[in-house]
């Protein structure tokens, strides 16, 4: 029975946000392929998650364990980080007791495979060296100095652009140095992947999307003639203590809902996310509907149509997107935000690049609930064929196979 050690940048509930979602999936595709899993991840004051929010079922399945680290950003730390030769970025995520917590566990369980689900666990590595004699597979959520190159480009305060320059700078001999100190990686996105493979031309290189479960039972048909005052339901889903979802947000209330209003005098557009930024609660008008924090992502899609996702930065591959092509929902994205989906625009999803062709997707989906009905289709069809967990599961065992057999 393969042994694996699931380490992981943040706790696996609520399934909020698409790290969680990530790390959930994967756990439960190998358990359901007879993978014996340990998961053991960071928990942190600001989003703490209490034991009894973790299922008891997922709890005894994987022998889950977790320690709290304060990632949050400190003013005078960040500042003093400048003095140093490290990245901010990632220094905040290293603790002693978390430390000492791995230790423990890798002393007393042996493992084939220990998996690091993002970069920043890297600082960890020599310590599984020194305890484990198991391979080390790096499964990188983004590439997350590219991730903060692209967002550098919009930023326009110039001390603030300093800063971000010196800390990704950094970030990225760190995480050459994280890949060049690894036995394997799963990029979750051909981008991502393809950069790795570059860096490391020697160390296994695959590409395993995020995955979900997918059946009938469990997705609601798109319905487009489920209407809200005349039109579908347009909105936004996600982390809104992501920088890029901000950034994307902002754009696209400032930039793109004035040039629909020209066409579509009462267009609404209503946005969701834990850690909602009281900057959008000020917005709020007949055309912005904030609705903050939910309880269940899922229950909030069901009576909605179209998902916004206008990113402008970011990396890897957007989890919500995923998630709403297994729901049937129309997805009007941005290049960048669709990355690493194999699209067809048009066909599964649409695709916007400037703020005009964003309203131009908008106003077409308000005028042909038929066009938008297929598109719907046609995106479960895809999410069927390329992110099922199950599927991606086996093709994560026989990775860490290839892994495992080159000594």
């Amino acid at each position: 029975m393969l042994r694996v050690l699931q380490v992981c940048h943040k706790m696996p509930f609520p399934l909020k946000d698409g790290g969680a979602v990530s790390i959930y999936n994967t756990a439960a595709g190998l358990l359901n392929l007879g993978v014996s899993l340990k998961i053991f991840a960071v928990n942190t004051p600001k989003n703490l998650i209490k034991g009894e929010e973790v299922p008891d079922d997922f709890k005894n399945k994987t022998q889950f364990e977790s320690e709290i680290i304060d990632t949050g950003v400190k003013p005078v730390k960040a500042f003093m980080n400048l003095f140093s030769n490290k990245s901010y970025f990632v220094t905040r995520f290293y603790s002693k007791k978390f430390e000492n917590r791995l230790i423990k566990i890798l002393k007393k369980q042996n493992f084939d495979i220990v998996q690091l689900e993002h970069v920043y666990l890297g600082l960890y590595i020599d310590t599984i060296r020194k305890h484990s004699n198991a391979k080390i597979v790096l499964r990188p959520q983004n590439v997350e100095s590219q991730l903060w190159k692209r967002y550098l480009e919009n930023v326009n305060n110039p001390l603030k652009k300093y800063y971000l320059e010196i800390a990704t700078q950094r970030l990225f001999k760190f995480e050459r140095k994280t890949a060049n100190s690894v036995d394997g990686i799963m990029g979750i996105s051909p981008n991502d992947s393809g950069v790795f493979s570059k860096w490391v031309p020697k160390t296994p290189v695959s590409n395993i999307p995020v995955g979900y479960e997918i059946n009938t039972n469990n997705v609601s048909s798109p319905d487009f003639f489920e209407r809200e005052s005349g039109f579908p339901v347009f909105y936004h889903l996600g982390s809104m203590d992501w920088l890029p979802n901000v950034q994307a947000v902002k754009w696209f209330i400032s930039d793109v809902i004035p040039i629909i209003k020209k066409s579509v005098g009462n267009f609404r557009f209503r946005i969701a996310g834990k850690n909602m930024p009281e900057y959008f609660y000020k917005l709020k008008n007949a055309s912005l509907i904030v609705d903050g924090e939910i309880e269940d992502p899922r229950k909030y899609q069901s009576d909605k149509q179209v998902m916004i996702v206008p990113l402008l930065s970011g990396g890897g591959i957007r989890v919500k997107i995923i998630e709403g092509m297994v729901l049937g929902k129309v997805v009007i994205s941005t290049p960048l935000g669709a990355e690493g989906i194999p699209y067809s625009d048009g066909v599964n999803i649409l695709i916007a690049d400037s703020k005009e062709e964003f309203a131009k997707k908008i106003v077409e989906c308000i005028n042909s609930w038929k066009h938008c009905t297929e598109i719907g289709k046609n995106a479960r069809l895809l999410a069927s064929q390329y992110f099922d967990r199950s599927k991606l599961a086996e093709k994560m065992i026989l990775f860490y196979e290839d892994v495992i057999s080159k000594t």
